[in-house]
């Protein structure tokens, strides 16, 4: 793997995180002393990095094939539309990962787009 990429994913990562943890903490800053604070940032942290190692994990996942292939992007983005389509139809994730990823597969192999 190309370090150029890694780097990319972590970069993502950090700056995901921070958008997300960031303004959680400045408003817990500003908020006078709660008992309940600890509980609440060990939830908002956790949150924070599940959704930041996702993303992370979907840049460094679709970077190198869309560099090696640019002309197969269309079949990531039918992908990703189908995806989100359907999650936020049925809000049921795992069927709308499956569904996708036919849709992916059935357009990157029978869907010849040149440029």
């Amino acid at each position: 793997m190309n370090l150029e990429i890694i780097l990319v994913g972590i970069l993502v990562g950090i700056a995901n995180f921070a958008s997300r943890f960031g303004p959680f903490y400045f408003i817990q800053k500003f908020q006078q002393g709660s008992q309940k604070r600890g509980a609440l940032w060990i939830k908002i942290a956790l949150g924070s990095i599940g959704i930041s190692a996702i993303s992370s994990m979907l840049v460094v996942a679709t970077l190198p094939p869309l560099l090696e292939m640019p002309h197969k992007s269309f079949a990531m983005l039918i992908g990703f539309i189908v995806l989100a389509c359907l999650y936020f139809k049925f809000r049921k994730i795992v069927p709308a990962t499956l569904i996708a990823a036919l849709a992916y597969g059935v357009v990157y192999t029978y869907v010849p787009i040149t440029l």
